[in-house]
């Protein structure tokens, strides 16, 4: 029988490469921030390839990956304490369990090889359950109007099944862990009392907003968010939040509601119908600041988010020290046995 410390030293390895992989999705997540993005929903979930290749993982493990890529990817895009972070859960998790399931259903046990369905079969499939997924969550906050978008989305999801799925095939993670350097253990640097009590702070406050219904109370909150979010460090990027304002309020108005305003041919945009989609618009601006005021803290310890951190930082000093395409800066990280 394993000591205690064989015992102790083999689940520090495996938090250690859950946590490694958790950074790959981490750095997946941030590098999709660079590419265009029209609608909240149309997502390429670069976050997946990741998932493509951690099929060797114990379910809850591989579980656990998915909760930790729906954080991340929240994270960098500024959700994590808006409803969409549960859509963002919601489908990453359901994703995960068609993906892991299809495979291990079709694999040659102790081989690793797929018989009837292709990578690419189980990509697309994966990503399909995930657009279904969101629709179906995001219609209990926005409305039935949001149903319109599953078809495009659909269909979107065909593309970004291929693409995952085909930069999966041309990557390969290692199998364990690479070392971190004693620059790359120095990122976390908040004690981890203040990380819990800034948390639990914000989160109080989000859900006050969430909760508000007055324009006015509102719009205070929302200047007090985006200050919040420039004191904690964190860059201002409006073009995200008009164009959720923009979603919002176009899947509000599909269902009218009240007196109408404005009418074009058998549509007309009524009164109540764009009054809830401001206020949830509002609502969701201000969240979405204060989300990246908890993505600005650092927790020190050997916590699974605390060694998340410490990985995905050395993963992006990796990316930029080389120059060509995204595919050959990821490669480069990969292969480093040891991060900075």
């Amino acid at each position: 029988m394993p000591s205690l410390n064989e015992r102790t030293s083999t689940w520090m390895r495996k938090k250690e490469y859950i946590a490694y992989l958790g950074a790959l999705a981490l750095l997946f997540s941030y590098a999709e921030m660079f590419l265009p993005r029209t609608l909240p929903f149309f997502r390429l979930g670069l976050g997946n390839v990741v998932m493509l290749l951690s099929f060797t993982l114990p379910f809850p493990s591989y579980i656990l990956l998915s909760v930790i890529k729906a954080f991340a990817a929240s994270l960098m895009a500024g959700t994590l304490l808006t409803p969409f972070f549960l859509l963002s859960l919601g489908q990453s998790v359901s994703s995960a369990i068609v993906m892991y399931t299809l495979y291990h259903l079709f694999s040659w046990k102790n081989s690793g090889k797929i018989r009837f369905i292709s990578l690419y079969g189980i990509s697309i499939a994966g990503a399909s359950a995930s657009s279904v997924v969101q629709i179906a969550l995001a219609s209990l906050y926005l409305g039935e109007g949001t149903y319109a978008l599953l078809g495009p989305m659909v269909l979107f999801s065909l593309f970004a099944g291929i693409l995952t799925a085909f930069m999966a095939l041309h990557l390969h993670i290692p199998q364990d862990a690479p070392a971190l350097s004693e620059n790359a253990s120095k990122i976390c640097l908040h004690k981890k009392s203040f990380v819990v009590t800034t948390a639990v702070v914000i989160t109080i406050a989000a859900v006050f907003i969430l909760m508000l219904d007055d324009l006015k109370i509102l719009g205070v909150c929302l200047v007090a968010s985006v200050i919040a979010q420039r004191v904690s460090g964190r860059k201002i990027l409006l073009t995200p939040h008009l164009v959720m304002w923009l979603f919002v309020v176009f899947a509000n108005i599909l269902v009218p509601s009240g007196k109408v305003l404005y009418s074009v041919f058998s549509f007309g945009i009524t009164e109540g119908a764009l009054l809830v989609g401001i206020l949830q618009a509002m609502k969701l601006s201000a969240v979405s600041a204060l989300s990246q005021c908890v993505a600005s803290l650092r927790p020190e310890g050997d916590s699974l988010v605390a060694f998340t951190l410490k990985y995905f930082r050395g993963l992006s000093n990796a990316m930029r020290k080389t120059n060509g395409n995204i595919i050959k800066k990821i490669k480069f990280a990969l292969s480093s046995k040891c991060l900075e």
